[in-house]
């Protein structure tokens, strides 16, 4: 009996939740909730590790984290954001790599996303069958003067780039995106101009040689400039995309 009784006391004591507790990790929850404990302790462990994984998600930004809070919490309060931040970050991934099966998959998992995303995306499939078709070059960035005095201050800064259309026929609207770009190649901000349209963003007048359709094998030049650049710019570092493509009508039969 004296062995038996301190063995006794040993588990009266054990407290597996507040372990968790003092822990307060995803991990440490898990492990407690494994057990299928009831009561108040699984209530609040619960509670507790909805707030860990939807903070793990806010900071991460990872599809995985925010699939795995709505995988767990399906009724939580939080869903609508986990939705949201799950199918902005699955965009991200869909833009990076381009192709038409990434745009297909994106729309096929996020059929919560809001319905400009959606559009976007939608649109963005059309697009991926022409982005290996019209090349783009290497964007030059340079200071320049915005009013066009050659004599004046840099007090903006000049992107151009020639842009070729590879494909076979004439494209009627052609619009690219300025990205740019911190140190590590994440996207600060973005505008876009096209190569091909009948007007510019807002109805601006486009340039006589981009109004009319870019022909097979053409190339033109493609110009922005801004003395508007975001925080944390590395200076210089831009990238440029096609996010818009529309083929000219075919000529009616003769």
């Amino acid at each position: 009996m004296r062995f038996l009784l301190p063995v006794l006391v040993m588990l009266g004591c054990a407290d597996p939740y507040g372990d968790a507790k003092k822990a307060d990790t995803i991990e440490a929850y898990e492990a407690f909730l494994a057990t299928e404990p009831s009561g108040a302790d699984k209530l609040m462990a619960e509670s507790r590790l909805e707030e860990l994984m939807v903070k793990r998600a806010e900071e991460s930004h990872a599809i995985a984290d925010y699939d795995a809070v709505l995988q767990r919490f399906a009724s939580s309060r939080k869903a609508k954001q986990m939705q949201e931040g799950r199918s902005n970050a699955a965009f991200a991934v869909a833009e990076a790599d381009g192709s038409v099966d990434a745009w297909k998959k994106f729309l096929a998992e996020n059929d919560f996303a809001d319905a400009a995303l959606k559009k976007r995306a939608k649109t963005m499939v059309d697009v991926a069958e022409y982005t290996a078709l019209v090349a783009i070059a290497e964007p030059v960035v340079a200071p320049v003067n915005l009013a066009g005095d050659a004599a004046g201050a840099k007090d903006g800064w000049g992107i151009t780039a020639e842009i070729t259309n590879n494909a076979t026929v004439a494209l009627e609207y052609a619009n690219l995106e300025l990205q740019f770009l911190d140190g590590e190649g994440k996207k600060l901000k973005a505008v876009s101009w096209p190569i091909a349209a009948q007007a510019g963003p807002g109805g601006l007048p486009m340039e006589e040689a981009h109004a009319k359709p870019f022909a097979p094998a053409e190339k033109r030049t493609w110009s922005y400039s801004t003395g508007e650049t975001p925080e944390g710019w590395a200076e210089g570092k831009v990238k440029l995309v096609l996010v818009g493509a529309r083929p000219a009508p075919a000529a009616p039969p003769q």
